[in-house]
């Protein structure tokens, strides 16, 4: 069978998949269709983009309050949109098994991928949001898959020559109206106490897992859970969860095309902890981080990410969740977390705000530049660094690489984490 066309059986299950979440105690009203009056509360405090395909063009609504404009996108096509994903999920899954051979082939697709994004959906979106500086997008269908912060045009006026939507707007993805409006309503609160796994035994080792653990635990001194290695088994993890008010996840992540709620997190030894374990665990977590190769993926490549770890995440208690579209290199991966929980725990914003700023950072910013403030933060003993020889070894590796170049201005290092919810 073709991918795509057990893509649209996939959907044909799929409301057996929410009925079935449906019989769950206490999620009897998962996923309702939202009504009007849901969609105009979710757009108060923002725009609310709703973007579809169809067969001779597509459109996007942009909801603010009890605003609505519509913003045509006739070249965006139902069929553009299926030529699109799938040569974007053939080449993240050709990269995936070739990381060194197809590097190359990976790189020139990101950037084909998401300058089209920008010519045929975000660039006009953008335009229409000239007024705000954020939104939040519902992205129907197979555009759910494909990195739409990413989407980009030519201005030599920037550092890279390339301006960014994230560059025009801080942007979330929701599954829905009725989702965002219960992910903010957890947002509120303090954020005291992390639970962190980390690189479980038994799978195939994350490079810079352990640079990123630290440096998730470096925002939360004294109030952090470590699961490592054999000790990150699934029931220890569900204690962890209980008494956490944030998670990161540095560990392998498997997306289940067919039973999406047996989408997981790979834990020590066989453990998994799937999205049906997660809905019923009633988390109370502000931010959940999903750096787990595949976490962001929604099966292999449902129509619609209601199911996907983080759309499910959401709807079983989690205010806003940080997940990876693809997994990044180890040095830039261990920067970029470094430096958005420097901004999310040290400047108390937003954590959208946060992971977007820290991913201009890491594009943008000469090498000597973030060497020397790296230096400089250790000589102080800055509290939001990670331990001494987790930094001492991020120095060590920019000292390497000339002063005024940026060496990870390359999509593939930099872009492929996204925010959801609030």
């Amino acid at each position: 069978m073709d991918r795509f066309e057990e893509i649209r059986a996939a959907r044909r299950e799929l409301d057996a998949v929410v009925d079935e979440i449906r019989q769950l105690d206490g999620f009897e009203d998962f996923l309702p269709e939202p009504t009007e009056e849901d969609v105009h509360r979710a757009a108060e405090e923002q725009p609310l983009v709703y973007l579809s395909a169809a067969e001779r063009g597509g459109v996007a609504l942009v909801v603010h309050d009890h605003d609505v404009r519509q913003v045509d996108l006739p070249d965006l096509t139902a069929e553009a949109v299926r030529t699109r994903a799938r040569a974007h999920d053939d080449a993240h899954k050709g990269y995936a098994s070739d990381r060194a051979g197809r590097l190359t082939q990976w790189e020139k697709s990101l950037e084909a991928t998401t300058k089209w994004l920008w010519d045929d959906v975000m660039g006009p979106v953008c335009d229409a949001l000239r007024a705000f500086d954020g939104a939040v997008l519902v992205a129907g269908g197979l555009l759910g898959l494909l990195p739409l912060h990413a989407a980009w045009t030519e201005d030599p006026a920037t550092p890279t020559g390339r301006r960014y939507a994230l560059d025009d707007l801080v942007l979330s993805y929701v599954p829905n109206a009725r989702s965002l409006t219960s992910a903010r309503a957890w947002a509120g609160g303090r954020v005291e106490r992390l639970a962190v796994v980390v690189d479980p035994a038994g799978r195939p080792p994350l490079g810079s897992a352990e640079q990123e653990a630290r440096a998730a635990a470096a925002g939360f001194p004294g109030r952090t859970m470590v699961l490592r290695g054999p000790a990150a088994h699934a029931s220890a993890a569900r204690d962890a969860l209980a008494g956490a008010d944030a998670a990161h996840f540095a560990c392998h992540g498997q997306a289940d095309l067919l039973t999406p709620l047996n989408s997981a997190l790979l834990l020590a030894g066989t453990d998994e902890l799937r999205l049906r374990d997660l809905l019923a665990l009633r988390l109370t977590l502000r931010l959940a981080v999903l750096s787990a190769c595949e976490s962001y993926l929604p099966g292999t490549a449902l129509p619609d990410e209601v199911v996907s770890l983080p759309g499910g995440l959401l709807q079983a208690g989690v205010a806003g969740v940080v997940a990876a579209m693809w997994s990044l290199p180890d040095v830039p991966a261990a920067l970029l977390m470094t430096d958005f929980y420097r901004r999310w725990r040290t400047e108390d914003g937003h954590p959208a705000t946060a992971l977007r700023d820290a991913q201009v950072w890491l594009r943008d910013v000469p090498n000597g530049q973030r060497f020397a403030l790296l230096q400089q933060a250790l000589a102080a003993g800055e509290p939001w660094l990670p331990d001494d020889e987790t930094t001492e070894g991020l120095l060590l590796t920019l000292e390497f690489q000339e002063d005024d170049e940026r060496s990870f201005s390359d999509l593939h290092s930099w872009a492929g984490f996204g925010h959801f919810g609030a």
